[in-house]
């Protein structure tokens, strides 16, 4: 495949952290730690993470075996197998998912089989020179930054070799994770009609899950970008409106009930409808709520991160639900779900999670609720529901790579929010990155990624087009505190 010079840089630069002495250093997410291949995620580097994990799983947990899986990015398999030899020099025995996994999938072999960690070798949503190690508990969710600070304090400390060396085995969890997909989503209805989905895996490892949770019933499920490409078609595997476009001119020819698309790990979630397109994340999560809430009476408190759009809270009002806002990232969900009061936690990249099930976000899951939810009211239906209850809505996402050192610049921003006057303002709110609500009803957010060296611009206005001109009024503010910085 021939590349263009933007999309290598895109890929080779886009994301480093820090550079010393000619190193690039790791970063720590919140849920474990990503590199780049050749770069920082190297063998070396990957070792010193599997020894670090090995004294924390036998020092603290007292535990000699755990499992992992790999997506289908370039080298994960290998990454998963070298792993499993450090580990294996410990003692620890090593079940490996025998097929690319989704990180959901993970998390269900990781609780389902009681094993006391789980690690996925995925980069998700990330660029395509990019990989990483995802950690997952005993109870299927992300650890605490008090856990993951822990691994890295043994980073410099060299774990004790076993006389008797572990061993690995293979195993493949799908069958067994579909049964227990379909079994929470109760999808009775759905089995016997005939809908048809079209999902776009983005060429990640959610291939083939969707059509096992509906094996043996009259729903079809087929598949776009499912076969093998490191490289994910030239883009990020990032499921959003300018990465779906193929899915989208499929859709709207109406040969399909709707369509779907993950991203590289199979944590996200997007949808198009026929008649009415493309359907972001915040969409999806308030018709999520709204069709568990009102047609499955569920109940349960709505978690939402700071940048979700409004009409999730609206759909919590108007059916009694409690709604409350988190900072971004699952992590933050995870306590709140363990303790069983949670109904759905949702945030704007297109992460759902379930209280009915693990603390982690399951597209598959969400696309099987989906699927159950366009063979009971259909789900052009239950959007003109959504809109008669919550208004209109458009939203839109920008990654902006600085050009000028990040802290730097984001420390101007957050010192010159009356810059951002777009329309009048009503408040301005800083606890997670800054966000500047108009009287209107509009609002723009700013914060920089945990997982790329990029600042993330939120817009979100009655219609996508209007979100549009509010992020490029923001680009414009931003590039105009670059200039001054330099």
């Amino acid at each position: 495949m021939f590349l263009s010079s933007s999309f290598l840089d895109l890929v080779l630069y886009n994301g480093i952290t820090d550079m010393k002495n000619g190193q690039v250093s790791f970063r720590s997410t919140s849920d474990g730690w990503r590199g780049k291949l050749a770069q920082n995620f190297t063998y070396e580097n990957v070792k010193q993470i599997a020894e670090a994990i090995s004294i924390y799983l036998i020092k603290n947990m007292r535990e000699q075996r755990l499992v992992i899986g790999y997506d289908t990015r370039f080298m994960s398999k290998d990454f998963a197998i070298f792993m499993s030899s450090v580990f294996q020099q410990h003692g620890i025995n090593v079940t490996i998912i025998r097929d690319p996994s989704t990180t959901p999938l993970l998390s269900f072999t990781t609780y389902k089989y009681k094993f006391p960690l789980g690690i996925n070798i995925t980069a998700s949503h990330n660029p395509p020179f990019d990989n990483g190690i995802k950690i997952r508990m005993n109870y299927g969710g992300t650890p605490s930054e008090e856990i993951v600070a822990k691994i890295e304090s043994y980073l410099n400390t060299k774990p004790r070799s076993s006389k008797i060396q572990g061993k690995v085995i293979f195993v493949n969890p799908r069958k067994n994770y579909a049964k227990t997909i379909r079994k929470l989503a109760g999808i009775s209805k759905a089995k016997n009609s005939r809908i048809k989905v079209l999902v776009d895996t983005m060429y990640g490892s959610s291939r083939g899950l969707l059509k096992e949770v509906f094996n043996n019933s009259k729903v079809q499920i087929d598949y776009l970008h499912e076969n093998y490409d490191p490289y994910f078609g030239g883009m990020n595997p990032e499921p959003k409106f300018e990465s779906t476009t193929e899915l989208q001119d499929i859709i709207k020819k109406g040969k399909y009930s709707f369509g779907i698309a993950h991203d590289g790990d199979g944590d996200r979630i997007v949808a198009v409808l026929p008649k009415i397109g493309y359907l972001s994340p915040h969409e999806i999560s308030a018709l999520l709520v709204l069709y568990l809430g009102k047609y499955k009476q569920f109940k349960g408190k709505v978690l939402g991160s700071s940048t979700l759009g409004r009409r999730v809270k609206r759909v919590c009002e108007t059916l009694g639900l409690t709604y409350e806002t988190m900072p971004v990232g699952f992590k933050n969900a995870t306590k709140q779900m363990l303790e069983g009061k949670v109904l759905v936690a949702a945030e704007e990249n297109g992460g759902v999670g379930f209280g009915f099930y693990v603390p982690e976000r399951d597209a598959t899951l969400a696309a099987t609720i989906l699927v159950d939810a366009e063979a009971t009211i259909g789900l052009a239906n239950l959007f003109k529901e959504l809109e008669k209850i919550a208004g209109r809505s458009g939203f839109c996402r920008y990654n902006f790579t600085p050009s000028v050192n990040r802290e730097n610049l984001f420390s101007m921003i957050i010192k010159d929010t009356a810059t951002f006057n777009y329309k009048e303002i009503e408040s301005v709110n800083k606890s997670d990155g800054v966000k500047v609500i108009y009287k209107n009803g509009d609002w723009l957010s700013i914060r920089y990624s945990g997982t790329e060296d990029i600042l993330r611009i939120y817009c979100e206005s009655d219609t996508r087009g209007k979100a549009v001109k509010i992020k490029n009024f923001a680009l414009k503010c931003i590039l105009e505190i670059e200039r001054r910085i330099k």
